[in-house]
């Protein structure tokens, strides 16, 4: 063999040496990055409750709800928190609330209509008063999320009543609520939605409404195009059951959205747990997703590409807008919720964290 040969045959060896380090640097890199990337589980002052709703305003403000009548806030991003009383509200299970302005927000309990446990709140004054926006004894009648598309215009999603989907509907910043006159497609024999996340109905941009659905032989997704004054439905590779289905959902943009779910008696059922849709809802394909296989509750947006989602048996990241995920933690939370790269996410037990440092990119 001649020297140049030899010479070209060490560069190619060194050189093969050299690549394969410096992709074994930046792994070690990514993964420093995703350790660095997680949830600081923050102090809240009442450790005896459920919470399954988070909003993060614009603002920086914060807030929290759940069992017992709990609504916490936090003007600090989410590391130090305060408990406000809601008058006419103690014992109350706040499964949903809004943030719709620097000093007004609308909370929703969830039970029994029937028993007096449907109601909505609204204070303007940052919790120092609150009065009784809406309440409903309709037999059946069970509140699951309250969503607004801005600081006037919103909607409340409760349980099946009559065969359809009991929407009501604000467009004065939740002073007043009337049932929406909606054209549905039939639901299901034993389809509901699940009050788990505040995330069971999410709105996107011009009018756009999602409603996600447990109880069939799959999860199902309702669309509206018209601020919910009509809809159309279509089926998830998500498996459902009597206590399985979509569970909570996010929209990306008008036209794509992604939803999350699994089976509450069944954390770990190996099944698909996450979809995407990219015309509406017309249709949703199962996404990739690497790590065990669990229940989904809650998705939020970190970044214009990054997403995170939650569930009582750990955190997963898509860097991909959806299209796959890889779980990062066994943190257990129920709900979670992102603004300006600042996430808090809820669950039992009084459990508040907030996610912190940089999400690494591909």
């Amino acid at each position: 063999m001649s020297s140049n040969l030899i010479a070209r045959s060490n560069f190619f060896r060194f050189n093969n040496i050299f690549r394969r380090l410096a992709a074994a640097v930046a792994c070690l890199a990514l993964g420093a990055g995703v350790a660095r990337a997680e949830w600081r589980v923050v102090p809240f002052p009442k450790g005896d409750v459920t919470l399954r709703a988070v909003a993060v305003g614009v603002g920086g403000q914060v807030a929290v709800s759940g069992s017992k009548g709990t609504y916490g806030v936090s003007d600090d991003g989410g590391r130090t928190w305060r408990i406000v009383a809601v008058a006419g509200g103690e014992g109350l299970d706040f499964r949903g609330l809004a943030i719709t302005g620097a000093r007004s927000a609308v909370l929703m309990s969830a039970g029994d209509a029937a028993a007096g446990q449907a109601k909505l709140f609204r204070t303007d004054d940052a919790g120092a008063s609150w009065s009784l926006a809406y309440e409903t004894k309709l037999g059946g009648g069970f509140f699951d999320t309250i969503r607004f598309w801005d600081a006037r215009r919103g909607l409340v999603l409760g349980d099946p009543i009559d065969g359809q989907w009991f929407v009501i509907e604000t467009r004065d910043g939740g002073r007043s609520w009337a049932r929406v006159a909606a054209s549905m497609p039939p639901l299901l024999p034993g389809e509901a939605a699940f009050a788990a996340s505040n995330s069971a109905l999410f709105l996107g941009p011009r009018g756009r409404a999602w409603i996600v659905s447990g109880g069939g032989p799959h999860g199902r997704v309702f669309a509206s195009r018209d601020f919910g004054r009509t809809w159309r439905v279509a089926e998830t590779p998500i498996p459902g059951g009597a206590t399985g289905g979509v569970f909570g959902g996010l929209a990306l943009d008008a036209e794509r959205a992604v939803v999350v779910g699994g089976d509450h008696k069944d954390e770990l059922r190996a099944a698909t747990g996450i979809a995407v849709t990219a015309d509406s809802g017309a249709g949703w394909t199962a996404a990739q997703a690497a790590g065990t296989p669990r229940l989904l509750e809650g998705v939020a947006r970190i970044d214009a590409r990054t997403l995170i989602a939650v569930g009582p048996r750990g955190t997963s990241i898509s860097r991909d807008l959806g299209r796959s995920w890889t779980q990062v933690d066994t943190e257990a939370f129920h709900a979670v919720a992102c603004a300006r790269g600042r996430c808090v996410a809820a669950g039992g037990k009084g459990r508040v964290g907030v996610w912190e440092g940089a999400t690494p990119g591909p």
